[in-house]
């Protein structure tokens, strides 16, 4: 629901009922001037001003976040008001759980009232611990019955209303308490009445990567921006005044974004918009405002990004409002989404936010000033909660067939939370996906870099081992051959699986030629053929490069293994 930027309460009013007396309520919500629309959480009931009636503390979700209700009615009807203390050894010392019966005294009317004392009572809320009764006006005295939680019982008679009495369990007697008015010293604040906006700026605490424009293709690139600058995208249109005001905003700051190194790329979402009848084109708004930076058209890949970064970032996913503003790191990060105009200031203030660590982001997303409580145990539980969102997109990532993007987050998640055997062996799977995904694409040095990583992780994944091995061995790239590398690995790898496995013997021989060893690659390589039953292909291959061997020639590849 929250997801789906709907209310947290459905805007209900805050409801109060009465007791009739006879087994039914009456609701008297509006008549009590209770029946705020605010997203009520908790509520106190005390006598705050010791006037004999009850008073209300509220707290909100929303503001106002605290409200006092004090009862001024102007009846005057009388009331008790009672403290217990239990004598702390076969009850504790508050009396929690004892029962108040008050009943009619000499010469009353017929009356009778119970309340058990309880430690607390409600959502997140705690009221005071007198429990306090309204009498009708016609009672002159009342008796009391007590009920300890250990099973005892005390009576006294003939106390008299309109007083606040402490009882002890150990001397059961009514210690009548001084009323003192309070003196009322809180003052009452204005209710907010500030106007719904759309106007927000978002420090990001999660990092997400954004897009990167690829100004040639109009569209979305997948290399990373200029490693020291940083890059905003911002979402005009040209029916959008304050749109417009901003980008001359930014026309007249140019130098300082400059100096900043800012790269700022204006993206008009004039035809995306299918309600949009303004007859003014983009480049003429361009064109006749001097606008000094890139401008391009949005497309429906960029918006969904975009919006997408907003929604993980947002709890309440609404469509995003225009002007919108990514401003986007130079590790291709998005560390603040702005919503509504940003001033050229703001920004700058905001470039090394990124840079910060997780605490300190943390801070700097809350709209109050305020401190983060120093405990381990809470920093711990902080982490768990950042890495379990990592670790969310990059399954979502994983999924999607973006192992770059998995990896972005498994390592973030990872560091966060070192200790997790979990979260580790999940980075050293994904880092072995796509070393071979890189292995197939002949990029074989971000393979090797991938495959090592993996196995810093998971030194016992035989393939990523093997497949390491090979590349060392018969790369054709002098620069990312590494031939004493690959027969050490080739070698511990042949002994921990047996000697028999053909794949890893073919790999063996491969590094023992490329070590000049060619007589034992020439074993190991007739081992390999001798083990293989229902592989011709393989086989074939593998009697090929024995041949090269028997002439004292190591085998490099240009392609991908077989």
């Amino acid at each position: 629901m929250m997801d789906a930027g709907r209310s947290f309460s459905g805007n209900e009013r805050n409801c109060f009922f009465i007791n009739l007396g006879n087994g039914k309520f009456a609701d008297i919500s509006g008549l009590s001037g209770l029946d705020f629309p605010d997203d009520g959480r908790a509520i106190s009931v005390t006598d705050w001003d010791n006037d004999g009636d009850l008073d209300l503390w509220i707290t909100n979700r929303n503001a106002p976040r605290l409200r006092l209700m004090r009862n001024d009615t102007k009846e005057d009807n009388p009331f008790i008001s009672i403290l217990l203390k239990g004598n702390g050894e076969t009850v504790n010392k508050d009396a929690i759980g004892a029962r108040i019966e008050i009943i009619n005294g000499k010469n009353s009317g017929k009356f009778k009232q119970i309340q058990t004392l309880r430690a607390g009572q409600g959502f997140l809320s705690q009221s005071s611990k007198w429990i306090q009764f309204a009498l009708n006006e016609t009672i002159k005295s009342i008796d009391i019955k007590i009920s300890w939680p250990d099973g005892t019982v005390s009576k006294i008679e003939d106390v008299l209303p309109n007083k606040k009495y402490i009882i002890r369990q150990e001397n059961p007697t009514a210690e009548e308490v001084k009323l003192e008015s309070k003196k009322n010293n809180l003052v009452s604040s204005p209710g907010l009445k500030n106007p719904p906006s759309q106007v927000a700026r978002i420090p990001a605490i999660t990092l997400f990567k954004g897009p990167t424009i690829n100004l040639r293709k109009n569209g979305i690139a997948n290399q990373k921006n200029n490693k020291k600058s940083h890059q905003l995208i911002n979402l005009w249109a040209t029916w959008c005044a304050p749109c417009l005001q901003e980008m001359a905003h930014f026309r007249d700051h140019k130098k300082t974004l400059i100096d900043n190194k800012v790269e700022l790329i204006a993206v008009n979402i004039d035809e995306l918009d299918a309600q949009n009848d303004n007859s003014k084109k983009p480049s003429d708004v361009i064109k006749k405002m001097n606008f000094p930076f890139p401008s391009i058209s949005a497309n429906k890949q960029l918006m969904e990004i975009l919006q997408r970064i907003h929604d993980q970032s947002v709890g309440l996913n609404e469509p995003l409002p225009i002007p919108s503003s990514f401003l986007i790191d130079p590790n291709g990060d998005v560390s603040v989404i702005y919503k509504g105009p940003v001033n050229v200031e703001q920004i700058i203030k905001d470039l090394r936010l990124s840079s910060e660590g997780f605490i300190t982001r943390f801070k700097a997303a809350a709209k109050l000033e305020g401190s983060i409580i120093k405990n381990p145990r809470a920093t711990r539980r902080l982490f768990e909660h950042e890495a379990s969102i990592h670790r969310r997109h990059a399954i979502n990532w994983y999924n999607a067939g973006d192992l770059r993007g998995a990896i972005n987050h498994f390592e973030k998640a990872n560091k966060l939370t070192p200790d997790s055997k979990e979260l580790s062996s999940q980075l050293a799977s994904v880092y072995f996906a796509f070393a071979t995904q890189m292995d197939r694409q002949e990029m074989k040095g971000v393979a090797i870099d991938h495959y090592r990583k993996g196995l810093v992780i998971d030194p016992s994944n035989n393939a990523a081992r093997n497949n390491l091995a090979w590349i060392l061995a018969t790369s054709a790239s002098q620069d990312l051959r590494n031939a004493e590398e690959a027969l050490i690995v080739a070698t511990k790898l042949n002994t921990d699986t047996g000697n028999k496995v053909p794949q890893v013997l073919d790999t063996l021989a491969a590094a023992q030629a490329a070590n000049g060893q060619f007589t034992k690659a020439a074993k190991s390589a007739e081992i390999a053929i001798s083990q293989l039953k229902n592989a011709p292909k393989l086989k074939q291959n593998i009697q090929n490069r024995l041949n090269l061997y028997k002439k004292g020639k190591a085998f490099l590849q240009s392609t991908k293994k077989e």
